[in-house]
């Protein structure tokens, strides 16, 4: 018992330390993690942590990918490459909340949600990032005839969508692996691998649809008097008007509602299919 719990740890404190060296996490980032990383090893098991390795891994290479060629527009910028504790908790928030309540509930849906809202997050991060290396501009998500600048939120694009849907899929095929495999951990628990798989790769990419459909809608976004550029951050009172959204309604708050959303999908999907 004693050494899984140091194993556990260290593999935790590992990751952690990786990810700081690698500039991936500010040091907040990494604390937020720790914290994410602990729920899901100790409550859920190896195989839980493995799909939030997988996300991890996926989420570093694309912001990385290219990192110069996306860093020329503000907006892209305001993204950044460095993660922080609100940006960790936003993408790994729901998964966590999941665990802790199939913990205490072991009740099949918490599992389907867990994977669902981490398929959601691989989904929307590999859109932005990758969606910005489209060679055309994007259209916004509510009047497809209207083109937008690259980083407004709520613009997509064909090289986005795909990579977003890939990245559903690509964590949706890691926790079935897990489950065939039976996995230590609590994916093996899984009465029906085909509607969970169904159902995770589907809400998850649902899950980005709704990232793009709030970021067009209800996401906050500036006008900035200095440099008459849209911003999606406010600065110096005065300088920056809103023009869109809810003042608060950031980028970090529309991913964790997202998330939250493509989970409950995931669970009415699984549910679904599960009856057919």
């Amino acid at each position: 018992m004693v050494s899984e719990i140091l194993v556990k740890t260290l593999a935790i404190v590992t990751l952690a330390v990786a990810t700081y060296v690698s500039r991936s996490l500010s040091f907040s980032g990494v604390l937020a993690s720790i914290l994410i990383g602990v729920t899901v090893l100790f409550l859920g098991g190896w195989d839980c942590f493995i799909v939030m390795l997988a996300f991890l891994i996926l989420g570093v290479a694309s912001t990385k990918y290219r990192r110069k060629d996306k860093e020329a527009d503000a907006l892209t910028q305001e993204k950044g490459g460095v993660r922080s504790w609100v940006n960790v908790l936003a993408n790994g928030g729901p998964a966590a909340i999941s665990i802790m309540l199939e913990y205490f509930f072991r009740m099949e849906i918490f599992l389907v949600f867990f994977i669902t809202s981490v398929c959601s997050a691989a989904a929307d991060t590999l859109a932005t990032e990758l969606g910005l290396l489209s060679s055309s501009k994007p259209r916004l998500i509510t009047n497809l005839k209207r083109s937008v600048e690259k980083g407004v939120s709520g613009g997509v694009t064909l090289l986005g969508t795909f990579a977003g849907f890939s990245g559903a899929l690509a964590i949706a095929l890691v926790s079935l692996t897990l489950q065939q495999a039976n996995a230590p951990g609590i994916i093996p628990r899984a009465s029906n691998v085909q509607s969970l798989f169904v159902a995770c790769s589907i809400g998850g990419f649902l899950g980005m649809v709704v990232d793009s459909l709030l970021g067009a809608t209800v996401q906050e976004a500036y006008f900035s008097k200095a440099d008459s550029r849209l911003h999606e951050k406010p600065g110096k009172q005065g300088e920056y008007v809103l023009v869109k959204g809810f003042r608060g309604f950031n980028n970090h708050v529309v991913n964790f509602v997202s998330n939250i959303i493509a989970g409950i999908l995931g669970i009415t999907i699984y549910v679904f299919t599960a009856a057919l």
